[in-house]
C-alpha cells in the first residue's frame, strides 16, 4: 500500500489539537502540533448548534495477509469526552481509495460496537486503537488507487459528520449504515457471523497492491523458534488465530520465526516444566519463550508460596534452554473466579503475583505482557462464564503477544 511517507515503521496518533485554527493554544502528543483538517476545530452541526473539537490524526499499524500497512485515521473528540465516545474517520491519502463495509462508509466515518457501547471510564483511546486493528486486519478499510484513476479527486476528511454515536447530539441519518444495526446483545456476537465459536471468515475483495511498509529488517537472519505456553488462553488464542487473516504466525514472517503454540486447558503451573520436556521431544529449543500461566493456581495454594515456585522454575528453565528469552504473560483479570475466595481477595492476589514476578523478569532480561486493555470493565471482552476471553478479547490478547514478539524478533 503506498504510503505518504516511506518509514520502516507506523507513525502512531501523532497530533493533537484543541482550540482555533491560528496554531495557538495546541499541544503536542507524540510529536509536533499540527492543526486539523479545518483551519478552525469549532464544528457547527445540522441543527445550528455547534461544538469545540480536538482531533487525533496518525496512523495504525495493521497486519493484513502476513504484512503490515500503515492506515491512516482522524479521531474527533468533543467536549464531552471522555464520558461519550470519539467521532472516528478513516482518512485516505491521494494513493488510496476508502472501501465501504460493515464498519466503514463512503465518507471515511467508522463504525464499531466499541463506539456504540461506549462507557466511561472503561472505554478509551488506547482499547478503540487495538479493537481498530483487530477489524482492520479482518476487512481492510483502504487500498490502493489504481493509477488510471489517478486524475479522480481524492477524498479528504475535513471533520466529523453531521450525527454521532452521541446522546442528545443532532442526528439526520442512523448512526449505523444500512443493514447493520446496532448490536444490542454486546460485542462478542458483532462483527463475527453465526456458527460456532471461532467461524472461518471472509477476506476483502481489495488487495492492497503496493508493497508494505513492514517493521522487520530484511536482512537474513536465522529463524527464530517461538514457544507459546499456558492454559486455556493460548489454547484459544491459537484456534482464534486459525481463523483471523494473521493465521498462526499473527502476521510475523515464517522466514524470521515459527510460532509453536502449546496451551491446555485448565492447566496448572506445576505442568509446565513437563509440558515444555514433552514439547522438546518434537520441536528445536526456543529462543523466545512466552509464558501464559499462573492464574489457574491463583487461590489453590498460598500466593507467596507461588511466587516462590514460580521463580524457581523461571531460573531452571532459563538454566535448561540456553541462551532463551523468557517472556511473563501477566495473569489476567476476570469477571469471575472458581475459587471460594472473595473476587477481592483473588485480584489482589493476582497483582502481587503479576508485580513480583514483573521485577523478577527484568533482574533475569526477561521480558512482561501487561494485557493492560483486558480488564472486566471493557464492553465484550469476556465470555459469559467471566473467566475466558470473548473472540474479540481473545483478538486483544493475541495483538498484545504480537506487539512484544515484534521487539525481539
Amino acid at each position: 500500500m503506498q504510503e505518504e511517507e516511506p518509514e520502516a515503521r507506523a507513525r502512531p496518533l501523532s497530533r493533537l489539537r484543541r482550540g482555533n485554527g491560528n496554531g495557538s493554544g495546541g499541544r503536542g502528543c507524540h510529536g509536533a502540533v499540527r492543526a486539523p483538517a479545518e483551519e478552525d476545530a469549532r464544528q457547527v452541526f445540522n441543527d445550528g448548534s455547534s461544538r469545540d473539537l480536538m482531533s487525533l490524526t496518525g496512523t495504525i499499524p495493521v497486519p493484513y495477509r502476513g504484512n503490515t500497512y500503515n492506515i491512516p485515521i482522524c479521531l474527533w473528540l468533543l467536549d464531552t469526552y471522555p464520558f461519550n465516545p470519539p467521532i472516528c474517520f478513516v482518512k485516505p491519502t491521494s494513493s488510496m481509495t476508502i472501501k465501504t463495509g460493515k464498519h466503514v462508509d463512503a465518507n471515511g466515518k467508522i463504525y464499531l460496537p466499541y463506539l456504540h457501547e461506549w462507557k466511561h471510564p472503561q472505554s478509551d483511546l488506547i482499547g478503540l486503537i487495538q479493537i481498530m486493528i483487530v477489524v482492520f486486519g479482518e476487512e481492510p478499510p483502504v487500498f490502493s488507487r489504481p493509477t488510471i484513476s489517478s486524475s479522480y479527486q481524492p477524498y479528504q476528511a475535513t471533520g466529523p459528520p453531521n450525527t454521532s454515536y452521541m446522546p442528545g447530539m443532532p442526528s439526520g441519518i442512523s448512526p449505523y449504515p444500512p443493514g447493520h444495526p446496532p448490536n444490542p446483545s454486546g460485542y462478542p456476537g458483532y462483527p463475527y457471523p453465526p456458527g460456532g465459536p471461532f467461524p472461518a471468515t471472509t477476506s476483502g475483495q481489495h488487495y492492497p497492491s503496493q508493497p508494505p511498509v513492514t517493521t522487520v529488517a530484511d536482512a537474513r537472519r536465522k529463524q527464530k523458534q517461538v514457544w507459546i505456553c499456558g492454559h486455556s488462553y493460548v489454547f484459544w488464542a491459537e484456534k482464534r488465530a486459525l481463523v483471523r487473516s494473521f493465521g498462526p504466525q499473527l502476521g510475523i514472517r515464517v522466514e524470521d520465526a515459527k510460532l509453536h503454540w502449546i496451551g491446555k486447558s485448565g492447566m496448572m503451573w506445576d505442568q509446565l516444566i513437563p509440558t515444555l520436556f514433552h514439547a522438546r521431544r518434537r520441536l528445536p529449543d526456543p529462543d523466545v519463550l512466552v509464558i501464559h500461566l499462573g492464574g489457574n493456581d491463583l487461590g489453590t495454594t498460598k500466593f507467596v508460596d507461588l511466587i516462590i515456585r514460580i521463580k524457581k522454575d523461571l531460573g531452571f528453565i532459563k538454566h535448561t534452554f540456553k541462551n532463551v528469552i523468557l517472556i511473563w504473560s501477566n495473569i489476567v483479570p476476570r469477571k469471575a473466579w472458581n475459587q471460594e475466595e472473595t473476587y477481592r481477595f483473588m485480584d489482589k492476589n493476582r497483582k502481587k503475583v503479576n508485580r513480583e514476578i514483573g521485577n523478577f523478569m527484568k533482574f533475569i532480561g526477561g521480558c512482561v505482557i501487561r494485557h493492560d486493555s483486558l480488564v472486566p470493565e471493557s464492553p465484550g471482552l469476556f465470555h459469559l462464564d467471566g473467566v475466558l476471553l470473548s473472540q474479540s478479547g481473545t483478538d486483544v490478547f493475541n495483538l498484545d503477544l504480537l506487539s512484544v514478539l515484534e521487539t525481539l524478533i
